[in-house]
């Protein structure tokens, strides 16, 4: 994902995002193997982004976490926004491949559920103080990807779903529990690489304003220029 050897270690720690409804936790399935909750470095860039690793037998994971500016809605103020860029890169052939997000620890007043929109795949949930939205590429925007080829593998465009129907296929977007959003996605053959953005935004609750879904709403490109870049 991008050069090491000029980054400070970090003490290892799981990919997590703090928001004001609770903390949205990531899982990662290879095949059928889940990935620990820990990965094996974790590294600081610094503008405060973090770079986490795993090295697994099949596939070297990587994901790229931090707070970037939220532009603001209208005239609003900005939300936080978080974003999380998911790099799979096979070492050997992995038979499928689930990248899962999901809003844990949420007070017993918040409500929750699937909140997609245009080639947005989403989640919110909200009580009478906040509202917090988790999103991603719906299967509009993965099929475009692929067609692509830049982000994942062309090939991908033969396998992934062609229509918002997805209970019918095996790859797509699926939604989980209460407030969780899980990318199933074909499998890879040895150096093929996948990349995935999934962005967390919070904010006051505002039924006329729902900041944080539009904020959600971001390009991997966008994401990595920030995450990446040199405060100095």
């Amino acid at each position: 994902m991008l050069r090491t050897d000029h980054l400070a270690q970090a003490d290892r720690h799981p990919v997590r995002i703090d928001t004001t409804l609770g903390t949205v936790r990531f899982s990662v399935l290879l095949g059928s193997e889940e990935l620990p909750a820990e990965p094996d470095t974790v590294w600081r860039l610094a503008n405060g982004s973090h770079l986490y690793r795993w090295r697994h037998p099949a596939a070297t994971v990587d994901v790229l976490l931090g707070g970037i500016d939220g532009l603001p809605w209208g005239d609003g103020a900005p939300v936080p926004l978080w974003a999380a860029i998911w790099q799979v890169r096979a070492r050997a052939g992995i038979s499928g491949l689930v990248v899962s997000a999901q809003l844990t620890d949420m007070p017993v007043d918040a409500d929750s559920g699937p909140d997609s929109g245009e080639c947005l795949a989403a989640v919110s949930a909200e009580n009478e103080e906040f509202m917090v939205s988790i999103g991603g590429p719906d299967y509009e925007l993965l099929a475009a990807q692929a067609v692509d080829g830049r982000l994942i593998p062309a090939r991908w465009a033969q396998l992934l779903p062609a229509d918002e129907d997805e209970t019918t296929v095996e790859y797509g977007v699926r939604y989980t529990g209460p407030a969780g959003v899980a990318w199933h996605l074909p499998g890879l053959t040895t150096a093929e690489v996948a990349r995935l953005c999934i962005t967390t935004a919070w904010c006051p609750r505002d039924d006329d304003r729902p900041a944080a879904w539009f904020a959600v709403d971001l390009p991997l490109d966008t994401a990595y220029h920030q995450l990446v870049t040199d405060p100095n």
